[in-house]
């Protein structure tokens, strides 16, 4: 590569940087991943035409071929659930349960709900967010927090709890022959702990913004005229219900999940909507997966110019060859490979391609394999969203706000949370579940 180690970082972390700086001030994210894999080649020794296109935009081209299906049936799902009334009907139900004043639990529930359903939790902004704004509309708390509240219920909890159908639990299963159940206690014990820390800490600023004359900005949301004619609860329930049963007990695949939750949800809501409506609604759903799939991959484009430098090649020298504690392993691998990708489905799945035969060949030692395909998919979730995710870019759109306003509570409730319970909680505890032979 013609360039040492030491300028390959400081290239790294120039480009990187600039992702960050570029994100704050709202550039598009396809020219700015394209500026940072440009001072990466620079760096790094790589001629800058053979960086771009057999690197970042071949690896956003496979990234985009690999997850297209699933994305776009995810938000067609999506956007059935939100034009139908189906997402308004759960909110509501929710809503009259932890009452009105209170809608941090019923958004994460709810986000729980239909992330396990198998809806790319790339996309579910769009279907969380008819039920969130008219949450914390009614508790009047600022959409400030919003973002934060999907996030760290979206992502950080649901996407990689036990059972869910996102990319970061199915990666793992193909490469190491676990189920969507694999870690299911360490698992849950993590999801559960970031779900309580970051409730209290939104219910916390939600009162200090509100102290400080801070509470929600839009006053023109109509909240009881998009309550009107809604599917029953139990019918808006049902298809949520057919699709993680079919993934998880009848194996289906997560595409063929979706599916049949989608057939079934035209059969239950049809008449919600005119045929012109339906056209619509598919049409709008799989038109908003391409544009979220693609801003994603560009940063997974990135990450595979990265793929060719010698940081990666110390990284994973590091990574592949050091003799600590396998579940340790697990948890450094995801958050360096994030830190370096920003993206946890990238890390997860170049941990795999590079990890995979050491992770098996620890638990052929005795090691718990489920234990590490849960750390791997939760520690994954800590470093992903950096300021420049183009996943979080498009949930600030969709929500209305943007980083300086909301981005402090989004780096709390999803990077300083979940990787101090990952290193401190349940890393100690996959290695007490072993120590005690329970596997």
């Amino acid at each position: 590569m013609g360039t040492n180690l030491p300028l390959s970082i400081l290239g790294l972390v120039i480009a990187i940087a600039v992702l960050m700086f570029l994100a704050y001030k709202g550039w598009n994210i396809i020219l700015y991943s394209a500026i940072s894999t440009v001072i990466v080649c620079l760096f790094c020794g790589i001629n800058v035409w053979d960086g771009l296109k057999n690197s970042w935009a071949a690896g956003t081209g496979t990234y985009v071929a690999t997850w297209l299906m699933l994305f776009a049936e995810g938000s067609i799902f999506g956007k059935i659930y939100q034009d139908t009334g189906a997402a308004t009907a759960i909110a509501d139900f929710l809503g009259k349960i932890f009452g009105e004043s209170n809608p941090v639990i019923p958004i994460l529930i709810a986000s729980y709900l239909l992330t396990m359903s198998g809806i790319s939790s790339f996309v579910l902004i769009f279907c969380v967010y008819p039920i969130a704004i008219q949450l914390f509309a009614k508790a009047n708390i600022s959409k400030r927090l919003l973002p934060a509240v999907f996030c760290y219920s979206v992502w950080t909890v649901a996407t990689v709890s036990p059972g869910s159908a996102q990319a970061p639990n199915l990666i793992p299963m193909a490469a190491l022959g676990t189920s969507s159940m694999a870690g299911a206690v360490p698992g849950f014990v993590f999801a559960g702990i970031v779900a309580v820390i970051n409730t209290l800490y939104i219910n916390y600023n939600a009162k200090k913004l509100s102290a400080a004359g801070i509470v929600f900005e839009d006053k023109k949301i109509q909240n009881a005229a998009i309550h009107e004619n809604l599917p029953h609860i139990g019918l808006a329930i049902l298809p949520i219900a057919v699709i993680i049963f079919s993934f998880n007990l009848f194996h289906l695949s997560a595409e063929a999940a979706l599916l049949l939750g989608i057939a079934l949800s035209i059969v239950l809501f049809f008449k919600k909507l005119s045929v012109e409506q339906w056209i619509h609604a598919w049409g709008e759903g799989a038109e908003t997966s391409v544009m979220v799939l693609v801003n994603t991959a560009v940063i997974v484009g990135f990450g595979a110019v990265v793929l060719r430098t010698p940081v990666y090649d110390a990284a994973l020298n590091f990574v592949s060859n050091t003799r600590i504690n396998p579940y340790l392993l697990a948890a450094i691998a995801a958050n360096v490979f994030s830190l370096i990708l920003g993206s946890a489905t990238s890390s997860i799945n170049l941990t795999m391609q590079t990890l995979g035969n050491v992770f098996l060949e620890y638990g052929a030692q005795g090691y718990n394999v489920g234990f590490m395909h849960r750390i791997l998919s939760q520690a994954a979730m800590g470093l992903d969203t950096l300021p420049h995710s183009g996943a979080l870019l498009a949930v600030f759109n969709v929500c209305g706000t943007n980083h300086k306003d909301a981005y402090k509570y989004v780096c709390f409730c999803t990077v300083i949370c979940p990787v101090a319970v990952s290193f401190l909680i349940q890393v100690p505890l996959c290695m007490l579940l072993t120590s005690l032979g329970i596997a």
